[in-house]
């Protein structure tokens, strides 16, 4: 007998389509009535969901929510680059809320034709697909749940309210699109819904994806596995703030990723990608398709014809602070170096984020190349963030012990000869936030979790402001915690191309 996932747990079929930037999914010119006859033709087209999946695990999807919350600030060389979004002075015609928008619902539609062409193999097989490939699509319909799931994930937390159980059923959550069905016909283009049924069918596919991706879990794995699953349950969970499966889904993963605990272990993670404490990196290659991706957001710009820097964002002195805290800090070293920063304005010495220096077996000139030339292998889930999921997840449900060690755990990792000292709760819960800031910096959280906290966004002074782009409009509480614009708007494409949703936008827009 094969073995065949009958198609039982599909969820339930939504007349919708895709709106103007729903309908984008163009599968080269594959015939759908065709497109699957062989397992070669389903690896071409995983393939390709992991092509989409590196595009939003890197570049604007991380670098503009960096950008917007309290790290960096532009000098007066930055070109008005991310400026919007910088400025806080984005609308509903912001390029990048629309690119993130139709991104995310373009890698949906490929996610959800795919899932369309497995079932149709598995519910009627032919003698085209042996054992073997039957269990192996098995496996890639688990992946394209998962990356469904993950793309309306991101669509949840920049354009919907933080969850909230207690109003989810009555907030506004974001189209769920389940179907591959493009059509002209606007009527039936999706509403909204809310968004307690928005993360119920992220669950659900997540359950799919638990339940097919059985692959177990490796070190820098360039595939999905099941810890890889597991890891992005618990950020899902802890955006709902559901601490007990956050701590379900992260405990197990903690024993299996060691941290990396010298500074040439940690040097070699972040320039080489040598996939340490990696639960997954993806692939990537200067000469092949998997063509690798940047998280730089001009933080070193070094000009190969000048000989110098001329960056478009530095650090605050608070955040250069906060690493000074612990001088021996591994991260302190390996993220900061003290450069001379030109500017149209003059010049001065400061720190430069050098987290993303580029990899020199993906760009030989590596840091001292072109701005263009910071690239890396996309790193979507590593332990450390499973950490500190996991130690908020502890002191928010009672277990200040456990969340104690899970911070002095990574913080030993980074700091030789780190000792804890007695914290009390409210300290812990600062310090946890403290880490979450040194550990993730560059990498597309801390404006979600000042919204997930309720925190303003509160950026410091400057290291130069001699250098700065108007300094003094810049600093200071630029966002209080209530502030609308933590909600990304429903880009105006969308508003005008979908009656169903042209009275949904979210406040403030």
């Amino acid at each position: 007998m094969r073995k065949i996932f009958k198609a039982v747990l599909i969820l339930s079929v939504m007349s919708a389509a895709f709106s103007c930037t729903m309908d984008l999914r163009q599968p080269g010119a594959i015939d759908a009535d065709n497109a699957m006859t062989s397992i070669q033709d389903a690896q071409n087209l995983r393939r390709g969901l992991y092509v989409n999946f590196r595009g939003i695990a890197a570049g604007g999807f991380v670098t503009n929510a960096e950008i917007q919350s309290d790290y960096f600030q532009p000098t007066s060389g930055y070109g008005n680059n991310y400026g919007p979004i910088f400025r806080w002075e984005f609308n509903s015609t912001e390029s990048a809320c629309e690119s993130v928008w139709a991104s995310c619902y373009t890698v949906i539609s490929n996610c959800n034709f795919f899932i369309e062409q497995i079932e149709k193999v598995l519910n009627n097989p032919t003698e085209a697909f042996t054992d073997d490939d039957i269990d192996l699509l098995n496996l890639y319909l688990g992946e394209a749940y998962f990356f469904r799931a993950y793309c309306h994930y991101e669509l949840a937390y920049r354009y919907c309210q933080v969850y909230d159980e207690n109003t989810a059923a009555n907030t506004f959550g974001v189209p769920y699109i389940e179907v591959y069905n493009p059509t002209p016909d606007k009527d039936t283009y999706p509403a909204r819904g809310y968004l307690a049924d928005t993360y119920s069918k992220i669950n659900d596919d997540l359950d799919l994806a638990e339940e097919l991706i059985t692959v177990s879990g490796s070190r820098a794995s360039m595939w999905l596995t099941s810890d890889v699953v597991s890891a992005f349950r618990a950020r899902v969970y802890l955006a709902m703030k559901d601490y007990d499966n956050v701590i379900t889904y992260s405990e197990p993963l903690i024993s299996k990723y060691p941290l990396v605990t010298t500074a040439a272990d940690f040097q070699s993670m972040w320039v080489n990608d040598s996939g340490s404490e990696c639960i997954m990196q993806l692939d990537a290659s200067s000469d092949s398709n998997n063509q690798p991706t940047s998280y730089d957001a001009g933080y070193i710009g070094y000009q190969v014809s000048y000989n110098d820097y001329q960056p478009m964002y530095v650090p605050s002195l608070s955040v250069v602070q906060l690493y000074q805290e612990y001088p021996a800090d591994l991260r302190y070293a390996q993220f900061f170096t003290r450069r001379e920063a030109v500017t149209p304005a003059g010049s001065d010495t400061i720190y430069l984020f050098t987290k993303f220096p580029g990899n020199p077996d993906l760009n030989p000139q590596g840091m001292t190349g072109s701005q263009s030339a910071y690239l890396h292998k996309n790193k979507p889930f590593r332990i450390a963030e499973v950490y500190l999921n996991l130690a908020e997840a502890y002191l928010e449900s009672g277990n200040t012990t456990g969340a104690s060690n899970m911070l002095q755990s990574l913080r030993e990792a980074r700091i030789p000869g780190y000792t804890q000292g007695s914290y009390s709760s409210q300290e812990l819960r600062q310090q946890i936030k403290n880490e979450r800031q040194r550990e993730l910096i560059g990498e597309g959280f801390r404006l979600w979790d000042l919204k997930r906290w309720g925190d303003p966004v509160v950026r410091g002074a400057a290291q130069s402001d001699d250098i700065m782009y108007n300094h003094s409009s810049v600093t200071g509480q630029i966002a209080p915690a209530n502030d609308p614009r933590f909600v990304w708007p429903i880009p105006q494409t969308e508003l005008d191309s979908n009656p169903n949703m042209a009275p949904q936008q979210n406040p403030g827009y």
